[in-house]
Protein backbone atom coordinates (compact mmCIF):
# COMPACT_ATOMS: atom_id res chain seq x y z
CA UNK A 1 0.00 0.00 0.00
CA UNK A 2 2.81 2.39 0.86
CA UNK A 3 4.57 1.68 -2.43
CA UNK A 4 1.37 2.43 -4.35
CA UNK A 5 0.89 5.75 -2.56
CA UNK A 6 4.50 6.71 -3.16
CA UNK A 7 4.16 5.78 -6.83
CA UNK A 8 0.99 7.90 -6.99
CA UNK A 9 2.86 10.94 -5.64
CA UNK A 10 5.63 10.46 -8.21
CA UNK A 11 3.15 9.99 -11.07
CA UNK A 12 1.26 13.13 -10.01
CA UNK A 13 4.50 15.14 -9.99
CA UNK A 14 5.45 13.78 -13.42
CA UNK A 15 2.00 14.62 -14.81
CA UNK A 16 2.21 18.12 -13.33
CA UNK A 17 5.63 18.64 -14.94
CA UNK A 18 4.37 17.30 -18.28
CA UNK A 19 1.46 19.74 -18.15
CA UNK A 20 3.49 22.82 -17.19
CA UNK A 21 6.62 22.35 -19.29
CA UNK A 22 5.08 23.19 -22.71
CA UNK A 23 3.82 26.53 -21.38
CA UNK A 24 6.59 27.55 -19.02
CA UNK A 25 9.57 25.69 -20.41
CA UNK A 26 11.49 22.87 -18.76
CA UNK A 27 13.51 24.95 -16.27
CA UNK A 28 10.62 27.17 -15.15
CA UNK A 29 8.30 24.16 -14.68
CA UNK A 30 10.80 22.38 -12.44
CA UNK A 31 10.41 24.43 -9.19
CA UNK A 32 6.60 24.08 -8.96
CA UNK A 33 6.94 20.38 -9.78
CA UNK A 34 9.51 19.87 -7.04
CA UNK A 35 7.29 21.80 -4.61
CA UNK A 36 4.33 19.57 -5.46
CA UNK A 37 6.46 16.46 -5.06
CA UNK A 38 7.80 17.65 -1.71
CA UNK A 39 4.29 18.43 -0.44
CA UNK A 40 3.13 15.00 -1.57
CA UNK A 41 6.04 13.30 0.17
CA UNK A 42 5.41 15.23 3.39
CA UNK A 43 1.74 14.20 3.29
CA UNK A 44 2.81 10.60 2.65
CA UNK A 45 5.12 10.67 5.69
CA UNK A 46 2.36 12.13 7.87
CA UNK A 47 -0.03 9.41 6.69
CA UNK A 48 2.57 6.71 7.43
CA UNK A 49 3.12 7.97 10.97
CA UNK A 50 -0.63 8.03 11.64
CA UNK A 51 -1.16 4.38 10.69
CA UNK A 52 -1.80 1.92 13.51
CA UNK A 53 1.32 0.11 14.69
CA UNK A 54 -0.63 -2.33 16.81
CA UNK A 55 -4.22 -3.15 17.69
CA UNK A 56 -5.61 -4.27 21.05
CA UNK A 57 -8.78 -6.34 20.96
CA UNK A 58 -10.68 -6.90 24.20
CA UNK A 59 -14.07 -8.39 24.95
CA UNK A 60 -15.81 -5.03 24.81
CA UNK A 61 -12.92 -2.74 23.87
CA UNK A 62 -10.90 -1.92 20.78
CA UNK A 63 -7.76 0.24 20.65
CA UNK A 64 -5.43 1.20 17.81
CA UNK A 65 -2.06 2.75 18.68
CA UNK A 66 0.12 4.66 16.18
CA UNK A 67 3.89 4.26 15.74
CA UNK A 68 4.39 7.44 17.73
CA UNK A 69 2.58 5.93 20.70
CA UNK A 70 -0.50 8.11 20.29
CA UNK A 71 -3.88 6.46 20.65
CA UNK A 72 -5.68 6.66 17.32
CA UNK A 73 -8.90 5.16 18.60
CA UNK A 74 -9.90 3.65 21.93
CA UNK A 75 -13.46 2.61 22.66
CA UNK A 76 -16.01 -0.08 22.03
CA UNK A 77 -16.86 -1.56 18.66
CA UNK A 78 -20.19 -0.12 17.53
CA UNK A 79 -20.46 -1.71 14.10
CA UNK A 80 -18.64 -3.17 11.16
CA UNK A 81 -18.83 -4.15 7.52
CA UNK A 82 -16.68 -6.76 5.83
CA UNK A 83 -15.92 -7.21 2.15
CA UNK A 84 -14.95 -10.84 1.82
CA UNK A 85 -11.52 -11.64 3.13
CA UNK A 86 -9.99 -8.38 1.90
CA UNK A 87 -11.26 -5.41 3.91
CA UNK A 88 -12.91 -4.75 7.25
CA UNK A 89 -14.51 -1.42 8.15
CA UNK A 90 -14.85 -0.86 11.90
CA UNK A 91 -16.91 1.78 13.64
CA UNK A 92 -15.52 2.50 17.10
CA UNK A 93 -17.46 4.58 19.60
CA UNK A 94 -15.26 6.54 21.98
CA UNK A 95 -16.65 9.20 24.29
CA UNK A 96 -19.81 9.86 22.28
CA UNK A 97 -17.90 10.18 19.00
CA UNK A 98 -17.70 7.56 16.30
CA UNK A 99 -14.56 6.91 14.30
CA UNK A 100 -14.22 4.72 11.24
CA UNK A 101 -11.16 2.53 10.80
CA UNK A 102 -10.31 0.58 7.64
CA UNK A 103 -8.36 -2.64 8.14
CA UNK A 104 -6.90 -4.41 5.12
CA UNK A 105 -6.62 -8.18 5.47
CA UNK A 106 -2.97 -8.21 4.44
CA UNK A 107 -2.06 -5.75 7.21
CA UNK A 108 -2.70 -8.41 9.88
CA UNK A 109 -2.00 -12.10 10.15
CA UNK A 110 -4.93 -14.35 9.20
CA UNK A 111 -5.84 -15.38 12.75
CA UNK A 112 -5.90 -11.80 14.09
CA UNK A 113 -8.00 -10.65 11.12
CA UNK A 114 -10.46 -13.51 11.76
CA UNK A 115 -10.74 -12.65 15.48
CA UNK A 116 -11.25 -8.99 14.65
CA UNK A 117 -13.92 -9.82 12.05
CA UNK A 118 -15.80 -12.08 14.49
CA UNK A 119 -15.62 -9.43 17.24
CA UNK A 120 -16.85 -6.78 14.83
CA UNK A 121 -19.76 -8.92 13.62
CA UNK A 122 -20.87 -9.65 17.18
CA UNK A 123 -20.55 -5.96 18.11
CA UNK A 124 -22.62 -4.83 15.14
CA UNK A 125 -25.42 -7.16 16.22
CA UNK A 126 -25.88 -5.40 19.58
Amino acid sequence: MQALLLAGVLIAAAAFFTTLSPWLGVWRALPPTLALGAAGLLAFQAWRRAQPAFIEIGTDRFAAIARTGASLVDGRLAGAAQWGAALLVLVVEAGGRRKTLLVAADSLDAETFRILAVSARSASGR
